[in-house]
């Protein structure tokens, strides 16, 4: 297991350098960042609708499809920690069979298919659960030893620190472009489409998806 849980520690004594939101297999741009394993995951703030936090971009073969992540509805403000998934529609299924439509052509979806099957054949009923193991499943492939450190609490105005939480909101404006890399249904660099789920990264570039992350400099 490369995700290592460690007893929540108040920001001021640990050295730690972004504050970010745990994603449903979070795009390459934030993967640029989590490589470098200097991350305090918000985990108190409130769920927001329609953001990374349970959603994620993959090519398929005619466009970029949207993969959710069905949320049990909720009446009042739900901390992430401990917004449910509603388990009542197949979704799992679903991602599975996109994620095999527009990746089984790829050089190495074989190699990586079974522990992603897996993965999905698992029920999880927290959002949170779901992301971090998700998250774990990349650190493995990518080799990448990580220590898990969490807020205490909701940090409004953190210092010291780099707020990247609202990179996984959808009003953010993701200006960071990524170094093409050959996608399976992009004919040339003009249809290259940028800044995907990690998935998309490690699928067609497999093991070197690591040193893509590492030549990668952040916006």
């Amino acid at each position: 297991m490369k995700l290592e849980k460690e007893k929540k520690l108040d920001i001021q004594t640990k050295d730690l350098t972004f504050l970010m939101t745990p994603c449903y297999f979070a795009p390459i741009s934030h993967w640029s960042i989590i490589k470098d394993g200097n991350v305090l995951w918000e985990t108190n703030e409130n769920y927001l609708k329609q953001s990374l936090r349970n959603r994620t971009y993959i090519l398929g073969p005619n466009k970029v499809l949207k993969l959710i992540i069905p949320i049990k509805h909720l009446e009042h403000k739900t901390p992430l920690k401990k917004t449910l998934i509603d388990n009542t529609f197949n979704w799992q299924k679903n991602h599975m069979a996109a994620l095999k439509t527009s990746y089984n052509s790829s050089p190495f979806f074989e190699y990586y298919r079974d522990e992603l099957f897996n993965f999905y054949s698992q029920k999880f009923s927290k959002l949170l659960d779901f992301n971090y193991q998700a998250m774990n499943l990349i650190l493995n492939w990518l080799d990448i030893n990580l220590v898990l450190n969490e807020t205490k609490n909701y940090l409004k105005s953190p210092s010291g620190i780099v707020d990247k939480r609202k990179m996984s909101n959808k009003s953010f404006d993701d200006k960071f472009i990524v170094k093409t890399y050959t996608q399976v249904f992009s004919k040339n660099k003009k249809n290259f489409k940028n800044n995907l789920s990690i998935l998309d990264l490690i699928f067609n570039m497999g093991p070197e998806s690591i040193n893509y992350l590492t030549k990668k400099s952040r916006p």
